[in-house]
């Protein structure tokens, strides 16, 4: 016989020989094992007492031969020799006990008497008859059955692991992508030409236009290229946009009120050398974020506050289009300057003339993209415009027609000049005013705060379309990194912008591939800008002005409110505007940060927002179900994963909400999550992007198929979740219960009914009792003592203070245990079904009932009363001690249950 021997365990059995040299699975342990056709030496047993035979070692037989004339050969295997015995007579084996016979043995059986055929009648069994089955799998891949090919990974048929965020250059269709790009870069040139106006838009700096026109060109071709290496996002894009570049014409502007008196020798070389330092600042801050991973802290601070400041800084915009256009020479000193210059110099007549085209066209632009900012269609807007405000120039009837084709007025020399430029210059260096720079340094500090708000707040309304979250901090590096080369190429600072990269991923833009062809169109229009921008009208910059300045104050005054915010949100988002304007934009942001962050730390709760996790293995429902359905509670309850929320969730609070979600869903140690219970009972309020947060929560829900359930949801959630189609019964949506409790029954339902033991057979009370009676064999004296009742729906079996003079078994049906309030409020406490006991405790402390027990539906029940306890404790003691043991059982399991409860809810 063959030996089959596992090391890993000692499991051990004799198989036939001709499966020697197979493999197979250890039964016990799984362990691989080789079929050996003998014993090592060091396993072969050997008896202690053996005293060597004198007579056979005096028998003359050769050394090659054993004692009964067989002979032997020695062979070395591992340094072992082992001595193996040649043309031996099989031995006999017993087909009924397996017991070897002595070699030749005939008859029956010396262990159990079975008859044994002689050897010459028992059949040659073929290897390929033998079962096997129990030592291997068949149909499993045995691991030392794998062919391993050290020189290719591939061969053993493990599959590298998929990074979705892997930077990849071709995703997506190439063809969608460059036509995205394309479309892309279009529109980015003329967001730049009329920023480059915003830019320049001081009193005096009009002059400087060329200059502030190259750099904005010389950031988008940078963060357009650059940023489409560095990014995981892969159809972000990135390039100057409203709000740096408002706060950039006021850091202007003020740098050049130091220095009016100066040539332009010393103000341009200041100027540049300001706005490439500030995009290096912006860029090594955002680095720094990153490096420390601060990034994801920056999600906690509420956007409402913020909101308020960028709303004030739409109105900046507007101002400066208006400054632009009608050539008001407003003061931006301060705001009790502004109003006054802007008051003294406004001429209607003069000013609603040249205003009138690019106010018309913004509020058309404004209008038409309230509902889609598809880049297509905008870009389709601006050129149209463009072209009909180039056809009227051309056929107009009137000066007022014809002077809508007029482009915008350069000073003399180039339209464009590159910075590299004025960097070749040789006294460049020497005539930068660094003083002048440091002066003006908390504008470069307010780029930076709002940069990196304002970036938090696109790249997570990005990873609503793009369906995945995206690690913010790898996003500022990406963004650091690349507005340190655009300032070192004296470009402008640059930052993510959501409506060119929303519009860039509906046209198709899914890769790397449209960034890069974006910024490659910008560096396109930089070569030829002298011939295209005569051809643009002034009024569609000035009226893309008008535009960004009204979408800044809808975008962040007026759509950041959502269902969850409250009355302090708009309190503070409508103080932080009003502070802004009186106080000006680099007070206001003071305020803003410092109101944020004093927000932020009373509403922050200190353990976080997640209270306790449970599962529905510990934790079950008030209903008492069968010990059978306890049972499979227990072994399939990790289905069910219970979060109990507290504090107030802001959007920081909901990332780390979902972030805990997916370390349950990433643990291979528990069972996967099917369905997830939210309860909001302790959660005080809601930050309004925390809609953001329940978009993400829903697609997550959505990717791993499972069934979300709210409870003890605050009105305002449930009104926002329904507006929006997120709670409701159908498929694929949350669902809303009243309490914990009611949750629980429903997943415990879907869990039984999973196992086919929802809707138990119906029993009798005896085969209820046989799995936990202590003692089975007096059930049939037990049920000799027991009276059948029969509750009908609705029928109360006892009530809430009532005398406790019996006890209760169920056979059938279902009962409410109900806790009568004051005020005629009725709290059900619990369920009970089949196999339960109740009324036990009365019956023993002879304490008034505690609640009311009604029947829910036709409930057949078998009572036991006091007295008939009292007599048979005389007459048959057994019966009552296997009934104490029974009860005591029981109350031992609820025990275990509540101390397991306790424990999870004080984690």
């Amino acid at each position: 016989m063959a030996i089959f021997k596992c090391d890993s365990c000692g499991y051990e059995r004799e198989v036939p020989v001709k499966l020697a040299g197979k493999k197979a699975k250890c039964p016990d342990c799984g362990h691989g094992v080789v079929i050996l056709d003998h014993l090592l030496e060091e396993d072969v047993p050997y008896d202690v007492d053996y005293e060597e035979d004198d007579s056979s070692a005096s028998t003359d037989i050769p050394e090659s031969f054993g004692s009964d004339g067989t002979p032997i050969e020695s062979i070395d295997l591992d340094d072992n020799t082992v001595t193996v015995e040649l043309d031996k007579p099989d031995d006999v084996i017993c087909a009924k006990c397996g017991h070897v016979q002595d070699a030749g043995h005939e008859g029956r059986c010396a262990k159990c008497g079975a008859s044994i055929a002689p050897v010459a009648d028992i059949l040659e069994i073929d290897a390929d008859e033998v079962d096997v089955s129990d030592l291997a799998d068949a149909e499993e891949a045995q691991v030392w059955d794998a062919k391993v090919d050290d020189g290719d990974a591939d061969s053993e048929g493990i599959e590298a692991v998929y990074d979705p965020d892997r930077w990849r250059l071709f995703r997506g269709s190439f063809s969608l992508n460059l036509y995205a790009g394309i479309v892309s870069g279009v529109l980015a040139l003329f967001f730049v030409y009329s920023l480059s106006l915003l830019a320049s838009a001081n009193a005096g700096t009009y002059d400087f236009l060329p200059y502030a026109l190259g750099t904005a060109v010389v950031g988008v071709i940078v963060g357009s290229i650059f940023n489409a290496f560095f990014s995981r996002i892969p159809f972000g894009l990135v390039g100057p946009e409203t709000v740096l570049t408002a706060i950039l014409f006021l850091y202007i502007g003020s740098i050049y009120r130091a220095m009016e008196l100066e040539s332009a020798e010393f103000i341009i070389p200041t100027l540049l050398a300001g706005v490439a330092l500030a995009a290096v600042l912006i860029g090594l801050s955002l680095l720094v974020l990153s490096k420390f991973r601060l990034g994801e802290y920056i999600r906690y601070i509420p956007l409402q506050i913020i909101g308020g400041v960028i709303g004030a800084v739409g109105i900046v915009v507007l101002l400066a289009a208006f400054d632009w256009t009608g050539r008001l020479g407003i003061d931006w000193s301060n705001s009790y300057s502004v109003v006054t210059s802007l008051v003294n110099g406004f001429d209607t007549g003069g000013v609603l003339r040249t205003l009138g085209p690019s106010l018309v066209f913004g509020i058309a632009l404004f209008l038409a993209l309230c509902r889609t900012k598809h880049s297509l269609f905008l870009v389709a807007m601006i050129l149209v415009a463009s072209g009909a405000g180039y056809g009227a120039g051309i056929w107009g009837g009137t000066d007022a027609l014809r002077l809508m084709a007029a482009p915008i007025e350069f000073p003399e020399g180039p339209m464009l000049v590159y910075p590299f430029q004025v960097l070749n210059s040789e006294f460049f260096f020497q005539n930068i005013q660094w003083a002048v720079i440091k002066d003006n340094g908390l504008y470069v500090g307010a780029m930076v705060v709002l940069s990196i708000l304002t970036v938090m707040y696109r790249i997570t309304r990005l990873e609503i379309i793009r369906g995945r979250e995206s690690d913010l901090n790898v996003e500022y590096r990406a963004l650091g990194l690349t507005n340190i080369i655009s300032g070192l190429c004296g470009g402008m600072p640059a930052s993510l912008t959501y409506g060119r990269s929303s519009g860039s991923y509906a046209s198709g833009g899914r890769g790397p591939v449209a960034g890069i062809v974006a910024g490659l169109v910008c560096a396109t229009g930089l070569c030829f800008a002298d011939v295209i921008l005569p051809l643009i009208p002034r009024f569609v910059p000035e009226g893309l002005l008008v535009y960004a300045g009204l979408d800044l104050i809808r975008d962040w005054m007026f759509r950041t409110k959502t269902a969850f915010t409250g009355r302090s949100d708009i309190w503070l988002l409508w103080l932080t505007f009003i502070a802004t304007l009186f106080l000006g934009i680099l007070e206001g942001i003071g305020f803003g940060v410092a109101l944020a962050l004093m927000v932020t730390v009373s509403r922050a709760s200190k353990d976080g927002v997640v209270r306790n996790i449970l599962s529905g293995a510990n934790h079950s429902s008030s209903v008492d179900r069968a010990s059978v359905q306890k049972r499979i509670l227990k072994e399939y309850g990790d289905h069910i994963h219970i979060m109990r929320l507290q504090g107030f969730l802001f959007l920081g609070a909901m990332e780390r909400l979902l972030k805990d979600i997916r370390t349950r869903i990433d643990d291979r140690n528990q069972l996967p999550v099917e369905y997830l219970i939210l309860d909001f009972k302790l959660v005080t309020g809601f930050a309004s992007a925390a809609g953001i947060g329940f978009d993400k929560l829903h697609n997550l829900v959505a990717a791993y198929d499972m069934v979300l359930i709210i409870t003890n949801a605050p009105l305002e959630l449930e009104e926002h979740l329904e507006a929006i189609g997120l709670v409701g019964d159908q498929e694929g949506v949350f669902k809303s219960f009243l309490n914990l409790d009611y949750a629980l029954e429903w997943c415990e339902n879907r869990v039984l009914d999973a196992e086919n033991l929802l809707e138990l057979k119906q029993s009798t009370l005896p085969e209820l009792l046989a799995p936990v009676f202590p003692e089975p064999k007096l059930i049939p004296a037990l049920m000799k003592v027991l009276k059948r009742e029969v509750a009908k729906p609705g029928e109360a079996v006892f009530r809430q203070g009532d005398v406790s003079d019996s006890m209760f078994f169920v056979e059938s049906g279902r009962l409410d245990v109900e806790l009568e309030m004051e005020g005629g409020k009725i709290l059900r406490l619990k369920k009970v079904g089949p196999g339960a006991v109740f009324g036990e405790m009365g019956i023993y402390t002879l304490a008034p009932r505690s609640a009311t027990i009604r029947a829910a539906e036709s409930c057949v029940l078998y009572r036991m009363t006091l007295a008939k306890l009292d007599a048979i404790e005389h007459r048959a003691p057994r019966l009552v001690t296997a009934i104490n043991r029974l009860l005591i059982n029981m109350l031992s399991e609820r025990l275990i249950d509540a101390n397991a409860r306790v424990r999870d809810l004080m984690r």
